[in-house]
């Protein structure tokens, strides 16, 4: 069956499905968009008052307008919606978007080309290529049958409550790819190669995944070879700590695939360093553009507030590194009841945070001399602190960094548990 089809839109997508329907032998009939080239079809700028005829309506416009688009339509065209298709083409959101539509006897769907899409000369061939993810209502999935087998691509249903779990999969097996190759492009760069050599790397492993699935994985992992994985680990957490989560994370990943237990170095993951190994790090971090935040406290008894000032700290940059006091520091500042906890105590805690990522415990009073050696980008300190009296502000100051006071959430403090707990 052929089709008299709209699309409002015309973007990358929306230009590739016109093309390819019209080409297919259905009829476009008009499209919206704000391009000024009409070519051969009716284009209005905004949605038309009638459907012109038309018997299948494309949104392809961006995920956040769809629902107000489908208002839109259907307070123009009301009862003229009744036996028309609407499909919206987001990969994420269901046809209950297009529920005012449905309201006047549309028949709607969700209608998503699982493919990647970054250029408009390359969308015609990629959307060709695409499995069409659909959901919504039979009529809707009768003529989705009919338009996609005309363009002779296969169509796959979803219910509407597994949509999410879709598009999840599909940015991980599309974004977050790109993510990967980046990084190893990034370890490659370092070693004076380029991402372009690890194209027939990447080409031969899709291959490979298309032949065999999962049965594909190769490497250190899958051979059990732990003295390989050890040094990898090792050469991350020295030059490339931001790395070093991911690779871990899939690693780990890769081993249940593999059936083994994951194993790494006995200090891998370490994050309580001496001033020297501290400073290495951060200048890894740095070197590769990363950046640094740095603040500093007893933590005696850690808490709610220490832990959401903690967070919102480490949300500045892109490493937090907390300088803790030592025991003596803190019996000097606070008294010879202090601390409750040792220093080895509370530094185990902090490390147990996922939002801090580096510690280093200071003797002096205050962090001056660590500050001065580390030169983070940003200095942040809790509670009253006027950014210029913070210690070392001038040191951050001077080299283009910033120096913030965040205040502490209210109501809680390591001296008011103290007290209490005396109370009882």
């Amino acid at each position: 069956m052929r089709y008299d089809f709209a699309v409002i839109g015309m973007g990358k997508v929306g230009s590739a499905m016109t093309t390819l329907l019209r080409q297919a032998g259905h009829c476009p009939l008009w499209v919206v968009s704000s391009k000024p080239d009409g070519g051969s079809l009716p284009r209005y700028p905004h949605v038309p008052p009638e459907p012109q005829g038309v018997q299948v309506v494309f949104l392809a416009v961006p995920d956040h307008a769809i629902a107000g688009t489908a208002e839109h339509i259907a307070e123009l065209w009301k009862e003229s919606c009744k036996g028309l298709v609407f499909y919206h083409l987001s990969g994420l959101y269901t046809s209950g978007l297009l529920d005012p539509l449905a309201g006047y006897g549309g028949e709607t769907g969700s209608l998503h080309p699982l493919q990647s899409i970054i250029e408009e000369s390359l969308a015609q061939e990629s959307i060709r290529d695409a499995f069409f993810v659909f959901e919504g209502t039979p009529q809707a999935h009768a003529a989705a049958d009919d338009l996609i087998s005309s363009l002779s691509s296969n169509l796959l249903s979803l219910s509407g409550e597994d949509k999410v779990v879709y598009h999840t999969a599909a940015v991980i097996a599309s974004n977050y790819l790109v993510a990967i190759v980046s990084q190893a492009s990034d370890l490659m760069e370092t070693v004076g190669l380029e991402m372009k050599h690890l194209i027939p790397l990447i080409k031969g492993t899709l291959r490979n995944l298309e032949a065999r699935g999962k049965g594909a994985l190769t490497g250190p992992v899958q051979r059990g070879d732990w003295k390989t994985v050890h040094a990898h680990v090792e050469a991350l957490e020295e030059k490339f700590p931001d790395v070093l989560p991911s690779y871990r994370a899939l690693g780990q990943y890769t081993a249940r695939i593999a059936s083994r237990p994951w194993s790494e170095p006995p200090d891998s993951g370490r994050k309580l360093l001496d001033p020297d190994d501290l400073k290495t790090r951060i200048a890894s971090l740095k070197a590769r553009g990363m950046k640094t935040v740095f603040t500093n406290g007893c933590f005696d008894i850690l808490h709610e507030g220490h832990v959401a000032y903690l967070q919102e700290a480490r949300a500045l940059g892109d490493a937090l590194v907390v300088g803790l006091n030592s025991d003596a520091s803190v019996r000097r500042l606070k008294g010879a009841e202090r601390p409750i906890n040792t220093e080895s105590s509370r530094a185990s805690i902090l490390a147990a945070l996922s939002c801090v990522d580096y510690l280093c415990i200071f003797s002096e009073e205050t962090p001056y001399r660590l500050i001065s050696e580390i030169l983070p980008d940003v200095l942040v300190k809790g509670g009253d602190w006027e950014p210029d009296s913070i210690v070392g502000a001038d040191i951050v100051k001077a080299c283009g960094g910033e120096v913030l006071s965040l205040a502490f959430k209210s109501g809680h403090s390591t001296s008011g548990l103290i007290e209490k707990i005396r109370t009882l």
